[in-house]
């Protein structure tokens, strides 16, 4: 995708996804419920997402497609919605924070951000232009770390009881960075 602007919706796809720009239209009963599923929000680092339907179009809107992108995930060929990835980059710093939600428990374990992430990594790196792209799952959230180490990410610290979780524990954060030639490396040998 390098005919982007900054500012506009992006669209990028996969073989068997596409992830575009989310808009207030987005916001209904289905993206709402995954941010009150128990089991999604015992593996997401911000527990407290109980938010009107208001709050959440705001929180859609507040995304400028320029230094951050709300993405939603869907099938391709227009399924529906059954995820997002937040992200939050930092221009004069050249990085970039990625979140990931997979909200439709039908999707859990079926590789869907091995696949969307390269994508994404390639939009991040090679058309806006960020050096490294980073996120921090919580130690707990086993998926995530597998999906963070399998796609050749580092591990570059772990951050001791820094969350809270729903019944008061502390909770390890791990952080995970990825550079744009360790991307580039990675991408070069799986297209030999």
């Amino acid at each position: 995708m390098t005919d982007w602007t900054p500012g506009t919706p992006v669209r990028l796809a996969t073989r068997r996804f596409v992830l575009r720009s989310l808009t207030r239209q987005d916001v209904g009963a289905r993206y709402a419920g995954w941010l009150r599923d128990p089991e999604v929000l015992a593996m997401l680092n911000n527990r407290n997402l109980r938010m009107t339907d208001e709050q959440l179009i705001a929180y859609v809107e507040r995304f400028d497609n320029r230094a951050s992108f709300h993405l939603g995930i869907e099938p391709a060929g227009n399924g529906p919605l059954i995820g997002f990835y937040s992200v939050y980059c930092d221009p004069p710093n050249g990085v970039a924070q990625t979140n990931v939600m997979v909200g439709d428990h039908d999707y859990w374990g079926k590789n869907v951000v091995l696949e969307t992430r390269a994508v994404l990594l390639d939009f991040l790196f090679d058309v806006v232009g960020v050096e490294k792209v980073y996120g921090m799952p919580l130690a707990r959230n086993v998926a995530s770390v597998f999906n963070y180490r399998a796609q050749g990410f580092q591990c570059e610290g772990i951050m001791r009881q820094q969350r809270r979780g729903p019944a008061g524990e502390r909770l390890d954060q791990l952080f995970f960075g990825m550079l744009r030639a360790e991307w580039h490396d990675k991408r070069s040998k799986l297209a030999t």
